[in-house]
């Protein structure tokens, strides 16, 4: 059984990917993936900024029968690529993630069985209209799980067609 252990684990596991792209030139960092599509340096900022506002904003909200409404993504979304072209370093924007996604990874860590399978109301909607399920912290976890393999796969794309190598080692 995938226990809530496990998704925390493989959702902060994504920090290992995040630190294998500190070898890439910057220059790629910032170039875009494809065309009218984000930079690797926006996606990550796209990521790091979702994962402070859930763990702000959103995440205290997740109890029983709670009614949250969340930001308008592409509001969000917008603030942090221009965050990301802002003239911030490749260096400190992967930081900021690193940290952003530890942070988060800690917060979720405190929580009990109960409150992450607690079901609550998210933009009018009881069922999660992407999975199917209710909306908990375990599921929407999860779908933010698929959302860093979604932009993974993009990046390892991306460099691939530019010729470079990953090397995600085990430890951050």
């Amino acid at each position: 059984m995938y226990t809530t252990e496990d998704l925390i684990n493989d959702f902060e596991s994504f920090n290992l990917y995040v630190s294998s792209l500190k070898a890439i030139e910057e220059t790629l960092f910032f170039e875009p993936i494809a065309e009218g599509k984000w930079s690797i340096a926006e996606i990550f900022s796209h990521i790091s900024f979702w994962d402070r506002y859930i763990r702000e904003e959103t995440l205290p909200q997740m109890k029983t029968n709670a009614v949250i409404e969340s930001i308008d993504f592409e509001t969000l979304n917008k603030q942090a690529a221009k965050y990301a072209l802002s003239g911030v370093s490749q260096k400190n924007l992967l930081q900021q993630k690193l940290e952003e996604r530890t942070r988060l990874a800690s917060v979720l860590r405190k929580k009990d069985e109960e409150e992450f399978f607690a079901k609550f109301t998210l933009n009018g909607e009881e069922i999660d209209k992407y999975s199917g399920y209710p909306h908990t912290i375990f599921n929407y976890i999860a779908g933010f799980q698929w959302h860093d393999n979604h932009h993974k796969q993009q990046i390892d794309e991306f460099l691939k067609e530019k010729g470079v190598e990953l090397r995600v080692h085990k430890n951050m």
